[in-house]
Parts: structure tokens; C-alpha cells; sequence
């Protein structure tokens, strides 16, 4: 099944440098390009970004909750132990993010592409995702606890290490995806799309033996 993913509606045109836009008092950006340069933390809790571009940024020691994005894009940024707890997102993309240690637990993902970004031990803990894309990421060792899936793709990823403890993944498609191991359950595994040599390793992750006739 394919997957519909909309894309940020950005109309942003002005390239604006991050001080001359954020206010701690009113913690809300809209219709600006932010590129080059480096964001340093903390930033006020619920910070708004709305048609929004950031190019080339460097996020530094962010620890922000229930941050708002919505239209957003990030290229080339680096992301790398963000704290983004109880983030909500809507039409946004990442592409080509380092994004290791990224932590999105308890976060809402609606119309969100993640495209060659590296997320490794990237957390998305209880998180609900719905229409969602990871398309040639590696996503080694992420943790996707107890997380919510509607119509989310991992297109051509690295699975290796994955958490889904208590994930359905029921007609999710891990089909054209690779990981040498994953925590799944039983119950996890129901209905997940897989080809034939996951198949077999789910077989072995679930303690199942089998036997050639």
C-alpha cells in the first residue's frame, strides 16, 4: 500500500539570522529561512515554528517539550541529541539530518518524511505516528516503544537493533528494510509485510526453530 506523505506548504523567502526573529517572550517564528549557522540551547518550552526553513543549522544542546512544528523543513541541519519530548509535527521533512540521539518520545508525527537522515539510538518512545516516511535512513538501535502506526513506511533502512516492544506493526512494510536483530513480541509481529529472509529472522527472534522437511 502506498504510503501518502503531504509535503510542508513553504512560502518562506526572507533569510533572517535566528536572533533577529526569536523572542523568549513570544517563542514563535513563521515564514523565514534560517541557514548557516549554529542554535544554541536552552529555548523557551513550546517554541512555534510555522513555514519555516532551516538550511545547513546546527542545533546545539536543545532541550526543548512540546515544541510546534508545522510546514517545516530541515537540510542538512544537525540535530544530533536533541531532546524533543511531547513534540507535535505536522507537514514537515527531514532530509539528509544527522539526527543521532534525536529524542522524539511522546511526540504527535503527522505528514512527516525522514529522507537519508542518520538516526541512531533515536528515541520515538509512546510516540503516535500517522503517515510518517523514513526513506533511507539508518535508524540503528532506535527505540519505538509501545508507538502508534498508521500508515508509516521504512523505505530502504537499517533497522539493525530497532525497539517495537509493544508496537503493532500490522501492515507496516519493512519488506525493502535490513536489521541483522530486532525486539519484537508475538503480538508485534502480526501482519507486518516482510520478504522471505526476514521472515526467517523473525523466526529466530521469536525462538522459533525451523526444520526443513
Amino acid at each position: 500500500m502506498a504510503i501518502t506523505v503531504h509535503r510542508p506548504k513553504v512560502t518562506a523567502e526572507d533569510k533572517v539570522a535566528f536572533s533577529q526573529v526569536y523572542d523568549e517572550q513570544e517563542p514563535y517564528i513563521k515564514q523565514v529561512i534560517i541557514e548557516d549557522c549554529t542554535i544554541d540551547g536552552p529555548l523557551t518550552e513550546a517554541f512555534e515554528c510555522i513555514d519555516v526553513i532551516f538550511k545547513n543549522v546546527r542545533f546545539e544542546g536543545i532541550a526543548l517539550s512540546k515544541m510546534y512544528l508545522r510546514d517545516v523543513v530541515f537540510e542538512k541541519c544537525d540535530l544530533s541529541n536533541a531532546q524533543l519530548e511531547e513534540i507535535t509535527m505536522k507537514r514537515v521533512l527531514f532530509d539528509n539530518c544527522q539526527m543521532t540521539g534525536a529524542n522524539f518520545a511522546d511526540g504527535s508525527l503527522m505528514d512527516v518524511r525522514f529522507h537519508q537522515c542518520n538516526m541512531l539510538l533515536g528515541g520515538f518512545g509512546y510516540a503516535k505516528q500517522k503517515q510518517v516516511i523514513f526513506d533511507n535512513c539508518i535508524l540503528k538501535q532506535i527505540d519505538a516503544f509501545e508507538n502508534a502506526l498508521t500508515r508509516v513506511a521504512f523505505q530502504s533502512c537499517d533497522l539493525t537493533g530497532a525497539n517495537f516492544s509493544h508496537t503493532p506493526l500490522k501492515g507496516i512494510d519493512l519488506s525493502t528494510s535490513y536489521f541483522e536483530q530486532m525486539t519484537v513480541g508475538i503480538n508485534d509481529v502480526k501482519g507486518c509485510i516482510v520478504n522471505e529472509t526476514q521472515a526467517t529472522a523473525f523466526s529466530s527472534l521469536l525462538g522459533l526453530v525451523v526444520k526443513d522437511r
